[in-house]
């Protein structure tokens, strides 16, 4: 059978046992974020239905919920723009 790749033409990664350590922490870390973003967008979606079924009883209840969706969205897009912006390392730093 023919090869398509010659694998005698370079070396393979030295791979060691905290670059694969490294690597399965970086996976967590994106599983975890992930969830935290969809456990925020839930929570948003929950308060805002809460909102509209409690505007006509009480409107007050519904101003709150729906003036916390807004600030929550706007400082959640701030967030968004400076991790992509400034590649979210410096950000860390700033929030510990």
């Amino acid at each position: 059978m023919k090869q398509i790749c010659n694998f005698e033409q370079h070396d393979p990664p030295a791979l060691n046992e905290n670059m694969l350590r490294a690597e399965l922490e970086r996976r967590a870390l994106k599983r975890q974020t992930t969830l935290a973003a969809l456990a925020g967008i839930l929570s948003q979606t929950a308060m805002l239905v809460l909102g509209i079924l409690a505007l006509p009883y009480m409107p007050v209840v519904s101003v709150f919920c729906f003036g916390y969706v807004t600030v929550t969205i706007t400082g959640s897009a701030v967030l968004a723009i400076l991790c992509t912006r400034k590649g979210g390392n410096d950000l860390w730093l700033l929030l510990q």
